[in-house]
């Protein structure tokens, strides 16, 4: 600025000789206090008067030295300051004794020397009222030992009455109260009149210990002695009953300053070195690891001691890796375990996803992982997945996702720290939930077994027993506990940075009490702080390193505060210009990293620490961080639903709940379901509508239903249908507890539930498919065949009609298990192939690996042995790459059956064991008994018939158990077969036929008619093999099948051969059917062809 302009302007400009002179240039001028305008020789009262409050107005304007903003027209702000009121005593009564002129006077001449010495040390006056003038420091600009200020600054005016009271001729003493906390400083007032003040309790609590205050006494509140309480002379004033205070405040009377008494010792870092040094000695030594724990204080300058280990770990040939915690601002990819991940994947810990799928592929080349764990990297790393690998992934339960996760990790840094030994740091541990300290525990686990070092640092908690290193490290840990800086770690800190001077060095240290963090800053500003939720002095020391920003760069790093520790430099564009074309906040954050307040983190930018972040935000009017976070949330948008509803939460916006639940779905869709779980649980937290309680309690039980925990998901979809207000959140409610009721085996309350929902599903055609696809699921074990082929029918047609592929892909797999259960397995097989290529098209990969075992039986049944074996194979693949148990068994199952056909013994045994191993895990006694009849009956080709007896009777007994309509027929074909007596024979063939006739699964007419006529050939009854001949073929009779119309010719054909008839058609026919049965990979059916033909040609 040109300071003969500014003189002009105040009518001053008979001075700009003597400023001229004097050099007092645009920087000296707003430094100039009321002792040097004398010097200058500046004598009229008056006009030194003038020029002091004009130059408060321009310290004030240029918020110190940038802004053009007047005070009054300053942006709100929560500033943390001391608040001093300092009042005549006895003005009243020398008010009704004294002239009124000779009063003013004195207030004058009152005004004038404590205004000065209030400004002296660095205060603002903020008004006159009365006799009282009220000043405050630490706004509108601080100076970081603010409260000190206004401490010197009470005893200086209390100190100054005497010279005064000699000056005026009659008695002047003053009561002081001094409060520090926080305030609002904004200007206020209306278009015509405006001016800078702070509001707030503080400001209450000073004006009301002035008024306890006796005649030349100072009353200070706990908040202002305890930051001095090793320099201050006071006593405890007792207790004030302050209106507007719940309890009684503690007030201190200050007598004076004195120099700051020795600290006590203090915990130096060479310690924590030597313990480190070990860790890393023994790990080189024995090729095991360990978890090093570092505990301390907010502030107390963990990471730089981290920052210590992995430079001396770098020097002992480690390389090292580390991830953050972060508590709030975090996007996808960006978590701790990820951060690791990507280290170890690529040496410049790049975040750039076309290198992290170099990274990926190089590492898979070059053997650090393997094939199977590419795809949980690409999810841990944030690749995005082929549609291949989405449709598997999809596929997987959650324990499978979260297990592939964690041993892709265990081996990543298994293979890492055997090429070159590794340290692994994550930071700030405290902000973990609980998959975080999971992943944790399994890699302090993982450490200990190979040579890397796990350094872990968190914040001290009150209760020791509650801290979540408890719970991550499951390993033995050193632990580190980090106190403050000695005072020689603290010189020999302040001689690294350049220019600190050592008186300006020793101020520093001994303000900064040995907390690294505040003489970081100090060091850096010469300022010190405090705030909300933050170490007091921190603020302050923030909010004083604030003051000298430019306007710009600190409106830059109040915007970057909204979004978290962690942000980019899009989205502060974003919230500082709107997004528009000449937004450029970049340029103004490297002067912020310059300036050591951010650095830079991958492609974005972290706060130096996160107390800093802390404190900048706490400094936001809740007005102003309300409308950041509404901007932050319209910035996220559909780039992070997660991230917009936590905005719109602390914007404080009705939608927040709805947002969670939409910000939760999302997750589920990704199975990330405690991800879920935790949105949804916030969301109702904040729900106050009950439709939107009503739609949170659904998505809450839909998620619990895919963790497998049923009990809570019924509840959820209770709670949701009493705060259903419509019919289509009734709608959804009763199908949800329809859908888990199916699953807990509560059939008839399933089907009452879906009873009501139809009832509400009026004009919701996809709760209307749904609806029909549980009601074709009830179908199938009530047994009702044909309602369960029209059920899913009518599902299926509806799904089109919503546009639903994923619900048609499901209708298609109920159709196809209704006419499977039809014995229709020609129209099975056409269901079952549509389903899997809906799948295969949309990603749809739990569905299509669920059908896939399906569609194998009914390529075997349709005739297609060997592209049926094949599918078979593909789908043992599908299942176990996603951990689909019950799955799995159905494709050994399968496989197995065209194995058996095939003669292939050897590899149908290869799944007799993985399909009795799947049968108990999952507690399914109808699949293991079907395991144990495979089993019978490799035993009995095998001729072992005591083994093949035992294990047949085995799955009788458990079919006996469960239900015989099931596979009961079955089983007594094989018994049948495998059986000497002739007693058993006829029995077993008997009571197959009687359950036949009584309703069993279709796939009971093939299986035991196809057994009970080669049990009935082998014993020669021609007859009765032609009677289950036409059995079987009157099954058929409405969808005859290859493997029907093969077995039934077949049949007849020896039969006929066995009665007698040589003739050259029956032979011919035997030749045909040779052929035939060879064609369709019936090969074991062959043998008593071929055995027929041998013996025609002896």
């Amino acid at each position: 600025m040109d300071v003969a302009v500014w003189l002009h302007s105040l009518g001053m400009e008979r001075y700009e000789p003597v400023f001229r002179e004097n050099a007092i240039d645009a920087d000296v001028l707003r430094d100039l206090t009321a002792d040097d305008l004398k010097e200058l020789g500046i004598a009229s009262v008056g006009h030194r008067r003038k020029l002091l409050d004009a130059l408060t107005e321009l310290r004030a304007q240029t918020g110190p030295r940038h802004s053009a903003a007047s005070p009054g027209e300053a942006k709100g702000e929560r500033r943390q300051v001391a608040v001093l009121f300092a009042d005549l005593c006895g003005f009243t009564r020398m008010s009704r004794e004294v002239d009124a002129e000779e009063v003013l006077a004195v207030l004058d001449r009152y005004f004038e020397q404590v205004d000065r010495t209030v400004e002296q040390h660095g205060g603002h006056v903020d008004k006159h009222v009365g006799d009282c003038v009220m000043a405050v420091f630490g706004a509108p600009v601080s100076h970081g030992n603010d409260v000190e200020r206004a401490v010197r600054s009470a005893l200086a005016i209390r100190d100054g009455m005497p010279d005064l009271s000699r000056a005026l001729g009659r008695p002047v003493c003053v009561h002081i109260g001094i409060a520090g906390g926080e305030v609002v400083a904004s200007g206020t007032g209306g278009a015509t009149h405006r001016e800078y003040t702070v509001t707030g309790d503080t400001v209450n609590l000073a004006s009301r210990l002035t008024d306890a205050a006796e005649p030349g006494k100072i009353l200070i509140s706990e908040s202002v002695r305890r930051p001095l309480a090793d320099r201050l002379d006071c006593v405890e004033g007792g207790a004030l009953s302050v209106k507007g205070f719940a309890e009684a405040v503690t007030a201190w009377c200050v007598a004076g300053l004195r120099r700051s008494r020795p600290g006590r010792p203090f915990v130096g870092r060479h310690h924590e070195m030597r313990q480190f040094r070990s860790v890393l000695q023994s790990c080189r030594d024995t090729g095991g690891g360990r978890t090093v724990l570092l505990r301390g204080e907010a502030g107390i300058g963990k990471t730089r001691l981290v920052e210590e280990f992995v430079r001396e770990a770098r020097e002992s040939g480690f390389l090292s890796h580390t991830g953050l915690v972060l508590d709030f601002g975090a996007s996808t990819g960006r978590g701790a375990i990820q951060s690791l991940v990507r280290g170890l994947l690529a040496a410049d810990g790049s975040t750039d996803e076309a290198a992290s799928a170099t990274d990926v592929e190089h590492a898979l080349a070059s053997g650090l992982i393997d094939a199977g764990d590419t795809l949980f990297l690409e999810d841990l790393v944030d690749l995005p997945m082929g549609f291949e690998d989405r449709a598997v992934y999809e596929a997987m339960d959650n324990e499978m996702r979260v297990r592939g996760r964690r041993n892709a990790l265990t081996r990543l840094v298994q293979r890492a720290s055997r090429q070159q030994p590794r340290v692994l740091v994550v930071e700030d541990i405290h902000w973990s939930d609980e998959s975080t300290l999971r992943d944790l525990a399994g890699l302090s686990e993982t450490t200990a077994g190979c040579p890397a070092v796990l350094v872990l640092t968190v914040r001290t908690h009150g209760d020791s027993s509650e801290e979540p290193w408890r719970v991550a490290t499951g390993e033995p840990y050193s632990l580190i506990d980090l106190g403050p800086l000695s005072a020689g770690d603290a010189h020999a800190m302040a001689r690294s940075f350049p220019g600190a001077q050592a008186g300006l060095a020793g101020r520093c240290i001994e303000r900064a009490a040995g907390n690294p963090l505040f003489l970081e800053q100090l060091l850096n500003d010469a300022q010190d702080g405090e705030g909300t939720g933050v170490p007091g002095s921190v603020r302050s020391l923030v909010q004083a390193r604030l003051d000298r920003l430019d306007p710009a760069d600190k409106t830059v790093l109040q915007a970057a505060s909204v979004l978290g520790q962690l942000f980019e430099k899009e989205a502060v564009d974003f919230l500082v210009d709107g997004g528009g074309a000449d937004a450029d906040a970049g340029v103004a954050l490297e002067p912020l990293v310059i300036g050591l307040l951010l650095r830079r983190q991958g492609t974005g930018f972290i706060f130096h620490h996160a107390l800093i972040r802390d404190a900048i935000y706490d400094g936001l009017l809740k007005s102003r961080r309300r409308d950041l976070h509404r901007r932050a949330a319209q910035w996220y948008g559909e780039r992070d639903l997660v991230l917009r509803a936590e905005h719109l939460d602390r914007a404080g916006e009705p939608g927040a709940a709805l947002a969670y639940c939409e910000a939760a779905r999302s997750q589920a869709s990704g199975h990330r379901h405690e991800a879920a779980l935790r949105l949804v649980e916030r969301g109702l937290d904040l729900a106050d509508q009950r439709s939107d309680r009503a739609a949170l309690e659904c998505l809450r039980g839909s998620v619990l239903h895919d963790l497998g925990d049923m009990k809570s998901a019924l509840h959820a979809f209770e709670s949701a249908l009493e705060y259903a207000t419509t019919d289509a959140e009734r709608c959804r409610a009763w199908i949800g507890r329809a859908t888990v009721k199916r699953i807990i085996d509560d059939l008839d309350g399933a089907w009452a539930d879906l009873d009501y929902a139809a009832a509400a599903s009026q004009g919701l055609l996809r709760e209307e498919a749904r609806i029909h696809f549980l009601r074709g699921n009830l179908c199938f074990p009530r047994g009702d065949i044909d309602g369960c082929v029209r059920e899913h029918g009518r599902s299926l047609a509806l799904a089109r009609d919503a546009c639903d592929p994923e619900q048609e892909a499901a209708a298609l797999g109920g159709l196809g298990d209704g006419e499977y259960m039809r014995g229709r397995m020609i129209s099975a097989h056409a269901a079952f192939s549509r389903c899997i290529e809906l799948c295969q098209c949309h990603g749809f990969g739990r569905i299509e690996v669920a059908n896939l075992p399906m569609r194998a039986i009914t390529t075997w049944f349709t005739g297609e042995a060997a592209s049926a074996l094949d599918a078979a194979l593909a789908s043992v693949a599908a299942a176990q790459k996603v951990g689909h148990p019950r799955a799995l068994a159905v494709a050994h199952h399968a496989a197995w059956h065209c194995l058996h056909d095939r003669a292939e013994w050897d590899r149908a045994w290869e799944h007799v064991a993985p399909a009795l191993q799947c049968a108990r895990e999952l507690k399914s006694r109808r699949f293991e008994g079907e395991a144990l009849a495979f089993r019978a009956e490799l035993h009995r080709v095998a001729g072992r018939s005591r083994e093949a007896r035992a294990d047949i009777e085995a799955a009788l007994s458990i079919s006996r158990e469960t239900g015989m309509n099931y596979l009961g027929p079955a089983y007594l074909g094989v018994l049948a077969r495998t059986t000497d007596d002739p007693v058993v024979f006829a029995q077993a063939l008997a009571e197959g036929e009687a359950l036949l006739a009584a309703g069993a699964v279709s796939h009971n007419h093939f299986l035991f008619r196809r057994d009970a006529i080669d049990a009935c050939i082998d014993r020669k009854r021609w007859d009765a093999a032609a009677h289950h001949a036409a059995a079987l073929e009157d099954y058929a009779r409405r969808e005859p099948s290859p493997f029907s119309g093969f077995f039934v010719a077949r049949a007849r054909a020896l039969v006929s051969y066995g009665t007698g008839n040589r003739d050259p058609a029956s032979l011919k026919e035997l030749q045909r059917l040779r052929q035939e049965g060879s064609s369709l990979g019936f090969i074991y059916a062959l043998q008593a062809i071929e055995a027929a033909l041998s013996g025609e040609a002896r």
